[in-house]
C-alpha cells in the first residue's frame, strides 16, 4: 500500500513545491520512497510502502512506455493470472510488481481492465497522448480518494490532510454530521471543496479542457454466482473459496503477520492461516503466526483468543484499551481524519509496525455479508418485496422524523423494531442542529439513486445486504481500518473481501446466514470442527470501534476546554453560548463529544499541525498506547 495525490492547475502557475509537500505529508503511507512528475499543467505524486519487489524497479509514477503513466495504491492479488494472459498477447515484463500488470492491462483493454482485478485499489493513470487523468477505486471502496476542487486546482489524494498545501481547510456546515450514519453512499465530506470519489466508479478529467466525467464500472449484483440448494454443499463452497482468498493474499516480499479479537472472522482467518502454512512443502518464513490479540478492558472475549493461539501453539501478545487518556487525542483524529474512535486499531498497527511486520492479514468484512447480530430484526421486516421502497419512502417522510409514520402505513407498527431508524436514517441532522448557525444538512440519499436501480430484480435478503455493504457506514469503516493501518505504515489484507467470496456471500440466502438462531451460520459451521464450543455460540462480541467509557468528569473537562478557547469561539457557524449552557447542565454531552472531535481534526490541520514536518510525524505520537 502507499499513498497517492495530484494536483491539475487551471490558470496558475505549476508549483512543484506543493506535490513534494503532499508527499510528505502522506510519508507514514509510504516510508519507502516517495517521487513526482510534471506533465504540463499536472503533477503526479507518490509515496511507496514496498511490499512486492521491493528493488527501484517497483518505483512509481511508473511508466513503461514514456505514454501511460500510473500512481497506485492498493493490491491486486490475482496479478500473476493476468501477467500470464499479458504474456500470452506478447507484453514484456520488467518487475514482479503489479503496478507493472495494471498499466499493460489498461494499455490492452482499457477501463474494461478493472473488470479482472481482484484486489483493492485507488489509482491514476495519465495519458500524455490523450491528454486525459482518470482516478478508479475499487468496487468495494478499501482504498480512498478524495477529491478537491476550487477555481484554481483540481487535486487528489489518499488523505485529506494532504491538500494542506493548497488551501486551509474549513468546516462545510451543512455536511456536519453526514459521515456519522448508517447510508453513507455519499461523495462529501466535512469540509468545503472536498469530496470522495464513490467505490466502482472512473472519474476522467481532460487535462486540456479541464472537464470532469464520471463512469460507474462495478455492478456486483449483476455477477452473482450460482449457490447451491443443499447448505451443506453451499458451506463446502464458502470453506474453499475463503481458504483460496487467504492462500492468495500471502503473496509477499515482507514479513505477513495477524491479529485476533475473540470473535467468529479473526478466529476463522487465523485458522486457515495456520492451515494453510502446515500444508507448504516449503514455509513461507515471511509469515509470522504469533498474534497480537486486541481487548477492550472488560471483554469477554480475551480468553477465547487465548485458547486459539494456545491450540496452534503460537505465542501472542495481549493489547488491553480504555480510553481514558487524552493527552494525544487530537494527534490520533487527525490521522484518522474521522470522529469515529479507532483508537485501539492504532494501537494493534503500532504494535505490528514494532515487530517488523508490513502486512496483516485480518478478519474483517464478514458482518456486512454475513449478517451481523443486531440486523437481524431489520431483515426479518419481509413485508416489503423490495428494499427500494423502504428508502425511497423514508426519504419521502423526511427520515427518523417520520419512522412511525412509515411503520403505521405499511401496518409494521408491532413488527418493525426502534431499531429500524438503524438502517433508514438519512443523516444524523437533530445530532448537531442545535448547535449550528446553519440549518440546511445535506441528506445523504441523493447519491444512491443509481445503487437503487439495481435492487430491482432482487429478494429483499439480497437488496439488504448489499445496501449495507455497498451504500452503507461499511465504507467509512473500511476507510477507518486504512488510516489506522496505514498511519503505522502497514498493510491490511482482508480476505472476506474477496471477489469471489463477497458476490457468493451475497448470494447466499438467509437459511445459509441464519440458522437456529445463530447469524453467520455458515462461517460457524464451515469451523465447527476448528472452534471451541463457546466461540461456535458466540453470539455477540464488542466491535473495536465501539468507546468503552462514559462522558465521565474527565471527558467532560476535556470538551470544556476545548470549546473555551478563542480560536473556537471565533467559528461563526457555531452557537457558543447554547453549547456551554449545554455542557454546564450535562445535557446532549454525547452529541458535543462529537462536534468536539470535529472541531479537534480542523483545528489540528490548519493551525498546530501547519508545519509539514510535524503533521507528518502525527502517526508517532501515540506513546500511551503502546
Amino acid at each position: 500500500m502507499c499513498g497517492i495525490n495530484g494536483i491539475i492547475f487551471k490558470d496558475q502557475l505549476v508549483d512543484e513545491k506543493k506535490i513534494q509537500e503532499m508527499n510528505e505529508l502522506l510519508n507514514h503511507r509510504g516510508p519507502d520512497q516517495s517521487g513526482y512528475i510534471k506533465h504540463n499543467n499536472l503533477l503526479l505524486g507518490h509515496t511507496r510502502l514496498s511490499i512486492l519487489d521491493v528493488s527501484k524497479k517497483g518505483s512509481q509514477p511508473m511508466t513503461l512506455d514514456g505514454r501511460f503513466w500510473i500512481v497506485y495504491n492498493g493490491e491486486i492479488y490475482n496479478f500473476k493470472e493476468i501477467k500470464k494472459e499479458l504474456i500470452n498477447k506478447n507484453y514484456k515484463f520488467f518487475s514482479e510488481t503489479d503496478t507493472e500488470v495494471i498499466l499493460n492491462a489498461y494499455k490492452e483493454w482499457g477501463d474494461e481492465c478493472f473488470n479482472k482485478f481482484n484486489g483493492e485499489w485507488a489509482l491514476a493513470i495519465l495519458d500524455k497522448v490523450e491528454e486525459t487523468l482518470i482516478l478508479c477505486r475499487d468496487g468495494i471502496g478499501y482504498k480512498p480518494c478524495y477529491i478537491f476542487e476550487d477555481k484554481n486546482y483540481i487535486a487528489f489524494s489518499s488523505e485529506i490532510k494532504s491538500f494542506l498545501p493548497i488551501k486551509k481547510l474549513e468546516f462545510n456546515s451543512s455536511n456536519l454530521g453526514i459521515n456519522s450514519t448508517t447510508l453513507q453512499n455519499t461523495c462529501k465530506t466535512v469540509f468545503n471543496n472536498v469530496d470522495i470519489l464513490r467505490h466502482g466508479r472512473i472519474l476522467k478529467i481532460d487535462l486540456k479542457k479541464i472537464i470532469k466525467k464520471y463512469i460507474r464500472w462495478d455492478y456486483p449484483l449483476k455477477k452473482l454466482p450460482k449457490i447451491h440448494s443443499g447448505y451443506k454443499e453451499n458451506i463446502n463452497d464458502f470453506y474453499s473459496l475463503l481458504y483460496k482468498s487467504t492462500k492468495l493474499r500471502l503473496n509477499s516480499d515482507v514479513k505477513i503477520g495477524t491479529s485476533l479479537s475473540g470473535g467468529l472472522d479473526s478466529s476463522a482467518i487465523f485458522s486457515l492461516l495456520n492451515t494453510i502454512e502446515n500444508k507448504q512443502v516449503d514455509r513461507n518464513f515471511n509469515l509470522d503466526l504469533n498474534p497480537t490479540i486486541v481487548n477492550y478492558k472488560g471483554m469477554k472475549t480475551k480468553e477465547t483468543a487465548i485458547n486459539l493461539a494456545k491450540k496452534y501453539e503460537r505465542k501472542f501478545e495481549v493489547l488491553e484499551f480504555d480510553d481514558q487518556n487524552f493527552e494525544n487525542v487530537q494527534n490520533l483524529l487527525v490521522s484518522l481524519e474521522t470522529t469515529e474512535e479507532f483508537f485501539m486499531q492504532q494501537s494493534l498497527y503500532k504494535s505490528q509496525q514494532k515487530r517488523g511486520i508490513k502486512v496483516s492479514i485480518d478478519g474483517h468484512g464478514a458482518d456486512e455479508f454475513l449478517w451481523y447480530p443486531g440486523w437481524v430484526p431489520q431483515i426479518s421486516v419481509g413485508t416489503l418485496n423490495n428494499i427500494t421502497n423502504l428508502y425511497k419512502i423514508v426519504n419521502q417522510f423526511g427520515g427518523t422524523k417520520s419512522i412511525n409514520q412509515f411503520k403505521k402505513i405499511f401496518g409494521l407498527k408491532d413488527m418493525v423494531p426502534n431499531n429500524i431508524e438503524f438502517i433508514a436514517q438519512p443523516d444524523l441532522r437533530n445530532h448537531f442542529e442545535d448547535y449550528i448557525e446553519k440549518k440546511e444538512f445535506e441528506s445523504s440519499f441523493q447519491y444512491i439513486n443509481d445503487d437503487l436501480d439495481d435492487l430491482e430484480n432482487f429478494s429483499y435478503e439480497q437488496s439488504f445486504t448489499y445496501l449495507m455493504a455497498y451504500c452503507g457506514w461499511f465504507q467509512f469503516f473500511l476507510n477507518k481500518w486504512d488510516r489506522a493501518s496505514m498511519s503505522n505504515s502497514v498493510e491490511v489484507r482482508m480476505p472476506f473481501l474477496d471477489n469471489d467470496v463477497r458476490l457468493f456471500n451475497l448470494a447466499l440466502p438467509n437459511n445459509s446466514k441464519f440458522r437456529n438462531e445463530n447469524t453467520k451460520s455458515i462461517l460457524r459451521d464451515a469451523f465447527k470442527d476448528v472452534f471451541s464450543k463457546e466461540l461456535y455460540k458466540q453470539s455477540f462480541k464488542q466491535g473495536l470501534n465501539k468507546q468503552n467509557f462514559e462522558i465521565s468528569t474527565q471527558h467532560k473537562n476535556f470538551i470544556y476546554e476545548i470549546f473555551n478557547q478563542e480560536e473556537f469561539k471565533k467559528i461563526s457557524i457555531f452557537k457558543n453560548k447554547k453549547i456551554m449552557e449545554d455542557l454546564s447542565n450535562n445535557n446532549n454531552l454525547s452529541s458535543l463529544w462529537e462536534l468536539c472531535k470535529y472541531y479537534l481534526i480542523q483545528s489540528g490541520f490548519n493551525n498546530k499541525y501547519e508545519n509539514i514536518n510535524t503533521l507528518r510525524q502525527t502517526s508517532e505520537s501515540y506513546n500511551y498506547l503502546n
